[in-house]
Formats: C-alpha cells, structure tokens, sequence
C-alpha cells in the first residue's frame, strides 16, 4: 500500500512540475524560492545573520527579541534530519521529549512539561501550528514537514500565548506558497525498513493565487517483536498531507488558507516491562507463571499493542494592510481522534489489557491589530477557543485479581465522559522606545473559561465480562458539573540595544496551566497552576567569526503545581503547594574558518519542590510523606548538546560531514524521585554525511543514535492490582541510512 503510495506521490510531483510559473502573487508571500529555469551554484554559507521570529505576534529579529527562542530554518531542517518533535527536542537545550503509552506528546522545558500519564489532560507547553494552538497532544505527533522554520518559546508565554504555555510554547510554520514553480521530492531507505518520502511542490496559478502541495509518507518495521504472537512492536505507519492557497486579491489584502490532514495505524506506543516498582509487592503475571523482558524493544504481552490516531484541520489566515494597522484574523476548525490498546500488566498472561479512545474537536477564532504610533509600538489582540473532547476507557480484567481463574474476565473498568471548554481572552502588547537604545515592554492577557463535565466511572469485578453490560457506576457517578476560571497574566520587559552586536533586557513574566476535572474520578476540580519567571538575558553577535553568543539566567516561582499520580486504576491530577526553579540557558555558534561550524548549548536546572505532602500509591503505609526538596519531574540538571560541521566547495558540489551529541542527565519520572521511575544521565549521537549538486540533487547518508543507547523516554508505575509494575516506551535505538532528494 504504501509502496503504491510512493510512486503516486512521484508521478504527481512530475505532472505538477511542468505547470508553467505566473506572475508574482504579491507582497505578503513567503519568500521566493529558486525558480527551476536556472540551477544556482553552489555557495559557500551566508554570513550569520538575523533570523526573522514571530515569538511576539509580530516579526522581530532573534537576537534583538527579549526572550530566550531557538528557532531553525527550513535549511537548519533538514541538515539536521528533524522529522518529529522528538528529534527537535534533541537539538533544543532545555527541552525533552516523550511518548506515553497512551501515545500523547510529552514536551518539556526547563523542566516545566506534562507528567500525566492518561489521555484527555491538558499539556504544559503550548503547541502551535501555522499560529493555531493544538489543544490535544495526541494531535501533536504529526506535521514536521514542508516547514519554513520552528521556533522554541522559553519560559512562561501567558500574556501572548495564554493558557497552558508555563513552560514555553513550539511555533511549526509550514512552507507558503510563492509565484515561482518550485517543490522538492525526498526519498529514504534505512534499517528496519524504513521507507519515507517527503515532496512538495508549489507554484503561481494566476497573477494572485498560488498553490503548494506537500506531502509525507512513512512506512518502517518495528524496533522490536512481541515474542507471543510474532507480531512488530513499535513500528511506524504514518500518512501526512497539507494543502495550501494563497489569493491577494488587493495589493494589501491577502487570504492564505491551510488544510492538513494526518494518520498514524501501527503496533506503536506500546508497554515495556522495566521491573517492580515496589520490590515488596510481586507481580501478579510473573507469580501466576507468565513471562516478561525487562528493559527490551521486545516484549511477552498477550496483546499486541495498536495505535490508531488521525488529526485534520483547515485554517484561515485573513491579513490586511490598513495603514494605521496591520489587522490580521486566524480561523480554524480542528479534529482528531486516538484509540489505543495495551497490555497493562506488562507481562504474557492475560491479567488486564485496556482500549482508551480519545475524540476531539476545536473551534477558535483570533483577531490581533498591531502598529505603531511615535515610539509607541502596539498590538491588541482576543482569542475565542472551544473543544469539545470525548472519553472512553474500557478494560476488561482477569478474575486472578481476586483470586479467581485466570481465564475467567470480569467487567473491570468503564471509564469516560466528555469535557467542554469554553475560553476567552482579550490581550495587549505596548512597547515604549525611550530612547533609540532603550525600550520598555508591558503585555498582558485575561482569561476566562468555562469548564463543564459529563462522565461515568465503574470498575467492575462482580459480573463476567460482556462488552453491552450497562455500567455499575462507582458512588457519585454519573456526574453533570460545571466551574469557571479567570485568570490575568502580565508581562514585562526592559530591553537595551547596548551596541550593534550586542542586545540585553531583563523580564518578568507569568503563565497558567488551565484548571480541570479528573476525568471518572469523583474529587472536586484541581485549580490553575501558576508561574511566574523572572529572566535576565544577553544576545550576542561576533561578526569577525560568524559567531552568536547568547546566555539566560531565570528563575520561576510556581504555585499550586499540577502532579500527576496513579491511585487504584485511575491515574489523576492533583495540586502540589509550590515550587521553585533556578537555570541557565547558553547558546553559541561560530565559524571560525569558512567552512567549519561549532554549534552547542547548555541548560543547568536546580528545581525542588518547596511544600507538597501527599502519599505515595507504591507504600501507602507510609503514610503523609512530605516532599520537599525532591526534584520535580522531567527536570534533568543538565541538558547539554553540541555539533561539528564541515562542507567543501568541489565545483559545483558540496560535501558537508556534521557530527552531533546530547547529554542529558538524571530524569525522574514521579514526583517521589524513585530510583526505578527514573532514568539515568546518557549521550546520544548522530552522524550524517551530505552530497549536494548544483542545489538540485542530494545524497545523504545518517546515521543516529550511533552507540545504540537504551534509555527509557517515559515510564510509570501501573496498578497495585497487577503488582504495580514498571512500564515504559523507549528511545529509538540505533537507526541508519540513504537519502537521495531533487530540488527545483
């Protein structure tokens, strides 16, 4: 299928090549491409320059920008092999990734991200494609294709970015049309089987109407196999397309409209066995004489996993040139839908196996204005955002767990509901130029949301198993609820242009992590959680050696801190007291000599929660247990990367070797900083070698996560009913292999 697949792709990039370029669309465009009448000559590399960043809703320059932003090119894209949130988290200082084994993205920054371990909740760290947010981080695992750029927001986004953005927010722009003819195709072939291709192709279809076309392929083997059946495990079958129109009817006015679609259907995401969480507690498959392979891409499970998980949205980005504004609106409509099966207990018998199905769908409509009146710059913007999200858990269990036949299945757990929200938010943004040197930044957003709730919980061992049993609701249940949260977050900044090269501000700022309901779970709602940072930054530009230097030193107060914890079958969020965070974030790149490149960065971290007494689900017999000064989740003390490149001018070539590294230090994985909920300090590496030819043709060879490193991207600890075992998915192991592309 997807063999067929691939030579349609190519076939339609052929027809569409040939469709003859018109006249320029206009101002308002992405830039221009290299029109395909005349191959360029190869280049040495452009003097480091300024990238353009939208971080602040409007287009500003990096290295004059008050706020600590990695941002990569469409070049920097694919010279460094990013092709998920994963392999950008690698290249980002301060950010890591995850999967669950409920498939849900997992990003964090500067150790503020998601800890929970069930689908429905809300993430940490805002999500944004083409300017719209993407509420479900399920949705979150597709779309790194075709791209103009990426921008990484560090540190609490609220007054621009809003609700859930305290850890910072991920901006992936994709590739807008242009008048010229021009598109690329990409094809790869690697261990494990793994066949891609990417292509795109875009052109003028009159004087002010373009269109571009891109598309997304993926077919790979698993990394491992389910020693009880045979069957792949973590294998990749992905699909991703996205169409987009750009009219400019008037010199001033542009409509640019996005249609996207994505789908991912394999055996991914599944649970690894690590171990016992509480070695005191055994495990129940294990004890009745089943088989489990700790820490292994291969697992003994009596069901193999499933990952069935598609995302589409249309998006329409009206701008216009009013003279005394730029009025720009964005609407969008998003929907997508998750269903995933695993095997709970991580071992071959069957004990408890559970599909959780996930449907969403959003609505939002912003409308921002900026200018500039004297030294005043302005914007003002509001946000309408509603999603409507539907839940279901169902999970059969073994009647072992009461001391019953293994065979014998009981009802077990019928969970679910939906949840609505309805959000507002008007914003503002002032910046004062005192001087031509000096300026002062105010920024500020309100929120208001409403958040209502209709759900059933049931955890049935009284009656066998039949999938049209009506549900025995726990006591509470079926619940109908409603509450409402405001919220205001301000922003601050003093920013001073000290010379040509060099840039300093100093910023406060705020954030919150939107208050919920625990799904099935009858305790009242958890509040918002609140950050506020205080950053002092310099951004520096070496010209005689091509090099940027630019360092962060923060610091976050966080109250009311949102943890997730597993309690019987449910997993919940419940509110810690507060929180502190201190850091520093440094990023260099110089060109010594033309040709050879050194890139690296650094985040230090010492976070620590300051109150929170709960108790422990794996010894409860402890009792209250106060938790200060533990180590907060997802928050390694260091995180370090750094990369070497080379490329020689031959003729009209250009052979490029890059080498690169990340060191990422102890991550723990609960707030209870379990050694067994943990993973320690390891290095990745990576290798490519690349071939150009006249900016046309490409060769390139990769290889990643060149020592074949194991280490667990996230685990947890799963019910005390089946002995609390340790599950976890993991990194890729080592993969390899070709790539050969055209570009015109």
């Amino acid at each position: 299928m997807y063999k067929a697949s691939f030579a349609a792709c190519l076939l339609a990039s052929t027809i569409l090549s040939v469709a003859p370029a018109h006249a320029q669309v206009a101002d308002g465009a992405a830039p221009k491409s290299a029109s395909s009448e005349a191959a360029p000559q190869i280049q040495a590399e452009p003097e480091t320059g300024d990238i353009i960043v939208t971080a602040t809703r409007r287009e500003t320059r990096l290295q004059t920008t008050a706020s600590a932003v990695t941002a990569l090119t469409s070049a920097d894209i694919q010279s460094r092999g990013i092709v998920d949130v994963q392999s950008l988290a690698a290249l980002t200082p301060g950010m890591s990734f995850g999967t669950t084994t409920g498939a849900q993205a997992h990003i964090s920054i500067r150790g503020v991200g998601s800890d929970s371990v069930v689908i429905g909740q809300d993430p940490r760290v805002a999500y944004y494609q083409d300017g719209v947010y993407i509420g479900r981080p399920t949705a979150q695992l597709g779309g790194v294709f075709d791209l103009e750029r990426i921008e990484v927001l560090k540190g609490p986004q609220g007054a621009l970015y809003g609700r859930n953005a305290t850890g910072g927010a991920v901006n992936v722009i994709s590739k807008a049309p242009t008048d010229q003819l021009d598109g690329y195709f990409r094809f790869g072939y690697g261990n494990y089987n793994d066949l891609t291709f990417d292509g795109a192709v875009g052109s003028g279809l009159t004087s002010n109407l373009a269109v571009r076309l891109a598309i997304h392929l993926q077919s790979r083997d698993g990394f491992g196999k389910n020693i009880v059946n045979g069957d792949d495990v973590d294998d990749k079958q992905a699909v991703g397309a996205r169409l987009s129109l750009l009219w400019k009817p008037l010199p001033n006015l542009s409509f640019l409209t996005i249609a996207d679609y994505n789908r991912e259907r394999d055996h991914a995401y599944g649970t690894h066995f690590l171990g016992q969480s509480n070695p005191a507690i055994p495990i129940l498959g294990l004890k009745l004489g089943g088989t489990a392979i700790p820490f292994s891409f291969d697992i003994a499970s009596d069901t193999t996993p499933q990952a069935l998980i598609r995302a589409w949205g249309v998006n329409e980005k009206i701008r216009f040139d009013a003279g005394w504004a730029n009025i720009q609106s964005t609407t969008s409509y998003r929907n997508s839908e998750a269903s995933i099966l695993n095997d709970y207990d991580g071992t071959s018998v069957p004990i408890y196996k559970a599909t959780s199905y996930e449907r969403a769908w959003q609505l939002s409509q912003e409308l921002t204005l900026d200018g500039k009146v004297g030294r005043v710059d302005w914007l003002v913007g509001a946000l309408y955002f509603h999603e409507n999200l539907f839940l279901k858990t169902v999970g059969p269990v073994s009647a072992a767990i009461i001391g019953g036949a293994i065979t014998d299945f009981r009802q077990g757990q019928r969970t679910g509901g939906t949840l609505r929200n309805d959000a507002f938010a008007p914003y503002f943004e002032l910046a004062y130029n005192l001087t031509d040197q000096l300026a002062l930044r105010v920024s500020g957003r309100y929120t208001t949301e409403r958040r209502f709730i209709n759900d059933v919980s049931s955890f049935d061992t009284t009656r066998p198993f039949l999938p049209d049993n009506p549900i025995l609701n726990r006591p509470g249940f079926p619940r109908n609820a409603a509450v409402r949260f405001n919220n205001f977050s301000p922003s601050a900044s003093l920013e001073w242009k000290a010379t040509p090269n060099v840039f300093a501000y100093v910023k406060y700022s705020q954030g919150f992590k939107s208050g919920a309901y625990n799904i099935s779970s009858i305790q009242p709602p958890f509040q918002p959680e609140k950050i506020q940072s205080y950053e002092l930054g310099v951004k520096t530009t070496i010209p005689s050696i091509r090099g940027v230097l630019n360092l962060a030193a923060f610091y976050y107060d966080y109250t009311n801190l949102q943890v997730s914890v597993v309690r019987g079958t449910l997993s919940m969020i419940e509110n810690a007291a507060s929180a502190k965070i201190k850091g520093l974030d440094i990023t260099a790149r110089v060109e010594p000599v033309r040709g050879l490149v050194f890139e690296g960065g650094a985040t230090y971290l010492d976070t620590h929660y300051s109150r929170y007494l709960t108790t422990d689900p794996l010894y409860p017999a402890l009792g209250i247990q106060d938790l200060s000064g533990r180590t907060l989740t997802q928050a390694p003390k260091w995180s370090l990367n750094g990369s070497v490149q080379q490329y020689w001018l031959i003729g009209e070539s250009k052979l490029t070797a890059r080498a690169e590294a990340q060191y990422v230090s102890r991550v723990y994985f609960t707030p209870f900083n379990s050694p067994v909920l943990s993973q320690g300090g390891y290095t990745v590496a990576n290798a490519s070698l690349r071939l150009e030819v006249r900016k046309n043709w490409s060769l390139e060879a990769y290889v990643r996560n060149l020592g074949d490193k194991r280490a667990v991207a996230q685990s947890s600890s799963a019910s005390g009913l089946w002995g609390s075992p340790v599950i976890a998915t993991l990194i890729p192991p080592r993969t390899f292999g070709l790539r050969a592309g055209y570009s015109f």
